[in-house]
């Protein structure tokens, strides 16, 4: 007989964590990284990690990426629903479009098209695409200290922005499996990632193995290696960083996937690696 699944939120996982953290299958659905999201997780993975007696450097380095790996899904969705809004005024304000309904139907087909959507890219300035990223996230951590009152304009523009993400319904998942052999992390959000950043972060992923290999994996960090024109890719190097320094491959055991409507990152730990005191 099956077992019954359980659901908690926000506190009451607090509240259940030992019963939480004896499981060997958790499934999480996220909407942001706030604080307190954040916190939760900690407790979670910091009981998981304590129950198959990780050594503390490897937690640090594991929750590090995690923390890394759940930012890049926030700020994926956040660019997919500024993307698609930038996109949709472009379409709507040609010449060519005679309706909002004809401007949504092609938009669906570029969106659903990745040569389209890839194509689509000199339309919507990069630059323009993480400027306003980083804006939002910055006046959700002025929103959340409650130390610091937003202006009017700000006020609107975050509502405006609410209002998007809403519209769009935009979510993040985490699966953790823990087996006898491995801690298993999947990570979905609903954006894809475009064409040439994918590239980008693949051909940024095979240097810093370079460094690697050679002992210089912290080089990598240095501005002449780090591409900055793909927003992921600090987060994505972190991560690596933190595979490198348990002496995990990462090229081997983190594992990045896009397709039209989803991007999903995929973390397998060893368990004995992850218990290892000689690092």
């Amino acid at each position: 007989m099956q077992s019954e699944k359980k659901m908690y939120q926000g506190e009451e996982i607090l509240s259940h964590l030992e019963e939480i953290t004896k499981r060997n299958y958790l499934h999480f659905e996220l909407r942001g990284l706030t604080k307190p999201t954040r916190d939760i997780l900690n407790e979670v993975i910091q009981g998981i990690l304590n129950k198959i007696e990780a050594n503390p450097l490897a937690s640090f380095h594991l929750f590090s990426g995690l923390m890394e790996a759940l930012l890049n899904a926030v700020k994926g969705n956040l660019r997919h629903v500024i993307f698609k809004d930038e996109l949709f005024q472009k379409i709507s304000n040609s010449k060519d479009t005679e309706s909002k309904q004809e401007a949504e139907e092609l938009l669906n087909v570029i969106l659903d098209t990745s040569p389209l959507r890839d194509a689509m890219q000199r339309y919507v300035v990069p630059e323009k695409l993480k400027k306003t990223v980083q804006k939002i996230l910055q006046l959700q951590d002025k929103t959340r200290s409650r130390k610091i009152n937003l202006s009017e304009p700000e006020i609107s523009f975050m509502n405006e922005v609410k209002s998007k993400i809403t519209k769009n319904d935009q979510k993040i998942s985490m699966k953790i499996r823990i087996s006898d052999k491995e801690l298993y992390i999947r990570i979905r959000n609903d954006a894809p990632i475009l064409g040439l950043d994918y590239k980008r972060i693949e051909a940024s992923r095979e240097k810093h193995a370079v460094l690697a290999k050679e002992g210089r994996s912290t080089e990598f960090f240095r501005p002449d290696f780090l591409d900055e024109k793909e927003s992921a890719g600090f987060g994505i190097a972190m991560i690596d960083e933190g595979f490198y320094n348990m002496g995990i491959d990462p090229l081997e055991n983190f594992t990045i996937v896009t397709s039209n409507h989803t991007t999903t990152a995929y973390l397998t730990y060893p368990i004995d690696a992850l218990q290892k005191m000689d690092f």
